[in-house]
């Protein structure tokens, strides 16, 4: 996905977090990692901060999960404040919406959005330091397609408790081969995580590239210089007082413009200039459907520029553009 966002901002949200447990995987299960979910629950729901975002765990195999809901249970019988948050939020709903707290396997996942999703990864090294390329459903045919729906059910963060190691999940790592298998998708979405956990954005960019099977463009390369309608649409916007910033990376996500919100400090519109040509958007569904649902996780406002409308009644297509980021952005 692209950086739809200034560096800076995301250093500061984290918005994806690798936190290296590095635990023993025993009986298919990984207790260090269960009881860092339970920390890492209590002081997110114990704070004084306000508001508590919605949370569910999500684990790698039944068991992983089967032991966190006993950890937490545990963890209520011993500490009444965390008893309280935890009846809480299993309880919690917004708008009349089922927005509780939920431990599930990566196989159940479907269909739940909450604002956190945190992530036990369950696999790792046993007692004799050894570690199988044994990743359950993850592992299968279709695994990545599994990975995919779980690790966009988050709102605002992610966050990764893991204790495989990285450069033995598959060997593509360090490559520049496309992946294949379901176990690549999974060492290289890890590595990319890691890499934007901790700030390394060139890298993360180069892991991303890598998995959309082309180069990585540099914003400033983008076909601005050549294409008419883009520098119209940017003369316009910059008529009203802003700056669009060119947000296109050339990857299926990207969008043209993005102009930032000044007093959140974040973008708060996006901007397409005609659809996406990007290869993996060959049909009318994945055009119009699967960008605009990822992208809207970052960005409230996404609004597309008719290329028709610019060209043939340009005044009421710029009226709707105008009419679009002022509603955006006030």
């Amino acid at each position: 996905m692209p950086v739809l966002h200034p560096t800076s901002e995301i250093d500061r949200q984290r918005p994806l977090e690798v936190i290296q447990v590095n635990g023993l995987y025993e009986d298919r299960m990984n207790k260090p990692e269960a009881d860092t979910v339970v920390n890492l629950l209590a002081s997110i729901w114990c704070s004084q901060e306000r508001p508590v975002p919605s949370i569910g765990v999500v684990t790698f195999n039944r068991n992983q999960a089967d032991l966190i809901e006993e950890s937490l249970e545990l963890r209520a019988e011993e500490d009444e404040i965390f008893r309280l948050a935890y009846i809480r939020e299993r309880r919690r709903s917004e708008f009349g919406e089922d927005m509780g707290f939920f431990v599930k396997n990566v196989e159940n996942v479907q269909g739940d959005e909450r604002d956190q999703i945190i992530f036990s990864t369950t696999f790792g090294r046993n007692k004799k330091g050894t570690f199988r390329r044994n990743f359950g459903v993850l592992g299968q045919s279709g695994g990545e397609r599994r990975l995919n729906v779980a690790i966009t059910r988050a709102r605002q963060k992610v966050t990764l408790l893991t204790s495989m190691p990285l450069e033995e999940i598959s060997d593509l790592v360090g490559k520049v081969a496309k992946p294949q298998q379901p176990r690549d998708f999974l060492q290289l979405y890890l590595a990319y995580a890691i890499a934007l956990s901790g700030g390394q954005h060139v890298r993360s960019q180069e892991i991303l590239s890598q998995v959309l099977g082309e180069r990585t463009q540099t914003l400033g390369n983008i076909s601005m210089a050549t294409d008419g309608l883009l520098r119209s649409v940017a003369s316009f916007i910059e008529s009203m007082g802003l700056t669009p910033t060119s947000s296109n990376d050339g990857s299926a996500f990207a969008l043209d413009f993005a102009i930032r919100h000044e007093r959140k400090g974040t973008f708060g519109i996006g901007i397409e200039c005609g659809t996406q040509r990007h290869p993996i958007l060959v049909t009318a569904r994945a055009r119009e459907i699967w960008p605009r649902s990822v992208t809207q996780k970052n960005i409230p406002t996404i609004h597309r520029v008719s290329i028709r409308g610019w060209y043939h009644n340009r005044e009421a297509e710029q009226n709707r553009l105008r009419q679009a980021i002022e509603e955006a952005l006030t």
